[in-house]
């Protein structure tokens, strides 16, 4: 990691502009260029008989715990969430969508279970009925995705425990509406960068910095007092949809983006960027 000025560079930037993310027909296979992240966009609203033949797709561990979900709203979300996850991954991979298993990092990361040879990263981020999935060649990435509400949160009280001294100064002075999106712009790229890094909340989040303009985290040297820049990692924020925000994190820099939206009929021509 660069060492970087003390204090990072703190901006309130615009929200990100609304982008088209294709849904053309399905391909046979997908491949991933090892410069380029994919990441989807799917909607996990989802009617019944939708959800019916997605639920074939899910493990026997998969479907008792839907079956544990008291909400039938709730539970079709993770039926979709889980099954979306193994269908699009499954089209990379060339096999059938109830042939996947996953593992898990001892923080919680999931990975492809007896892949060990595959060469795709990936994170998923859900929130109510949209969920994005980013999927990399050998390189770890992170997505967070927050749908904006005024639900009554305390964005003072949790920024307290959770923000940089600098992303708290940001948000200073901003009134209610412009503090809780700042806030939640900070919040996801900042579970990009935890997620991405695979550590996820058992780093220190108050020692983290993501508000510098130039899509990078900064860590603070506790030793120094001083912020030091995160050359590993690039973050960028997504354009998810009017009442979403949302953030990806991904290791190195020389990448570009590819946005895909899932639908029944998969794209095959994402836009890049």
């Amino acid at each position: 990691m660069k060492k970087a000025k003390s204090s990072p560079n703190v901006s309130s930037e615009p929200a990100p502009p609304a982008v088209e993310w294709h849904t053309p027909p399905p391909p046979s296979q997908l491949s991933l260029p090892e410069g380029v992240v994919h990441v989807w966009r799917a909607d996990l609203g989802l009617q019944a008989a939708h959800l019916r033949r997605l639920e074939q797709n899910l493990s026997a561990k998969e479907q008792a715990r839907a079956s544990r979900f008291r909400f039938a709203r709730d539970r079709g979300r993770f039926i979709a969430a889980r099954s979306l996850l193994r269908e699009i991954l499954a089209l990379y991979l060339n096999t059938s969508a109830q042939r996947l298993s996953f593992g898990y990092s001892a923080y919680g990361k999931p990975f492809l279970a007896g892949a060990e040879h595959t060469p795709l990263r990936f994170n998923v981020s859900h929130s109510l009925d949209t969920m994005l999935l980013a999927i990399a060649h050998m390189r770890e990435v992170g997505v967070d995705v927050e749908r904006v509400s005024n639900n009554g949160v305390a964005v003072e009280e949790i920024a307290e425990t959770v923000l940089s001294e600098p992303e708290k100064q940001a948000l200073a002075g901003l009134g209610d509406e412009d503090k809780r999106m700042n806030f939640l712009r900070f919040w996801t790229r900042k579970e990009a960068y935890i997620k991405a890094d695979g550590r996820g909340v058992s780093l220190p989040l108050e020692r983290i910095d993501v508000s510098a303009s130039e899509g990078r985290a900064a860590v603070l040297d506790e030793s120094t007092g001083e912020w030091r820049t995160c050359t590993r990692w690039e973050l960028r924020t997504l354009a998810a949809g009017p009442d979403y925000v949302a953030a990806l994190a991904v290791e190195g820099q020389d990448w570009s983006l590819a946005r895909w939206r899932w639908s029944a009929r998969p794209s095959t021509s994402p836009t890049r960027e």
